[in-house]
């Protein structure tokens, strides 16, 4: 660890800072937060215009081929997908229960052997265990 103290640190505002100094400290530091912010804007810039040009290329060279576009292959995809997950419309045997067609299919309504009796006290055998 370091010996250094934090007593030894200057104060985070000198008084012998002039009202200039605050002032282009301040301004520097609004320039550099409008580059960062202007930087992200460009990176987010590229990648909608890479986005594009990829698109472009891949429904031309579909046009091209004659084959379906790549992004056409995985819209289409997609949808399938999305419509085994949830269909649009309940098929003809669902019912209004959906719970208890659930406790059908897991068998949860299905008779068993266990019945349910009666209850009643259990006296105790030779007193209390030693276990």
């Amino acid at each position: 660890m370091s010996d250094m103290s934090y007593g030894s640190l200057p104060p985070p505002r000198t008084s012998s800072s002039s009202t200039l100094e605050r002032l282009f400290s301040r301004l520097m530091g609004w320039l550099v937060w409008a580059m960062l912010a202007a930087l992200g804007l460009v990176f987010v810039a590229s990648l909608l215009v890479w986005l594009a040009v990829m698109v472009t290329v891949s429904l031309v060279s579909s046009l091209i081929t004659g084959r379906p576009a790549a992004v056409t292959l995985l819209w289409r995809r997609y949808r399938e997908m999305a419509r085994q997950r949830w269909p649009r419309r309940p098929s003809a045997d669902a019912s209004a229960t959906p719970r208890a067609d659930a406790a059908q299919a897991t068998g949860a309504s299905t008779p068993s052997a266990v019945q349910d009796v009666a209850w009643r006290d259990v006296p105790a055998q030779g007193g209390p265990r030693s276990d």
